[in-house]
């Protein structure tokens, strides 16, 4: 029997965490684990997850969530053994149509919330990669932080 590691956090905790962390680990459904590293923005009005993937022409993530929206998002922070928070949040990825109003409310949640990463990180051409905007329905989150250390003694 394995004991449950931290404190559980409540749905306030999981939603201030996300808007202030901005960036995780994305990983897509499949029979080969695939995770990548990404900045999102989390919408506490519509309880949802921003991301703007770029995709390639040989990108993977393309592939990907054509054979499945199903995704998981890994949020975190560690400073040390007695101080780090982390987040799970699972749901469908689903594609926001370019130029609609949805998109315009989703870039402005992502331009607010999200840790930017330059597209220097693709090693490509800026005319070969193709942002689109996604949103992840969220069916479930959870989150879990270090107990103080004065319950640990």
């Amino acid at each position: 029997m394995s004991a449950e590691v931290g404190v559980a956090m409540s749905d306030e905790e999981i939603a201030a965490f996300l808007t202030s962390q901005g960036h995780g680990v994305l990983s897509f459904a499949g029979d080969e684990p695939y995770s990548l590293p990404v900045s999102f923005g989390y919408d506490v009005i519509e309880h949802r997850c921003i991301f703007q993937l770029v995709f390639h022409e040989e990108s993977t993530k393309r592939e990907r969530i054509g054979a499945s929206s199903r995704v998981s998002l890994v949020s975190y922070e560690w400073h040390d053994p007695d101080d780090w928070r982390s987040v799970v949040v699972e749901g469908e990825l689903r594609r926001i149509d370019d130029g609609s109003p949805e998109m315009l409310d989703a870039s402005a949640v992502f331009a607010e919330y999200a840790s930017l990463a330059g597209l220097a990180v693709f090693d490509r051409p800026t005319a070969e990669l193709d942002p689109q905007w996604y949103e992840l329905d969220i069916e479930s989150m959870s989150g879990r932080h270090a107990p103080p250390v004065d319950a640990v003694e």
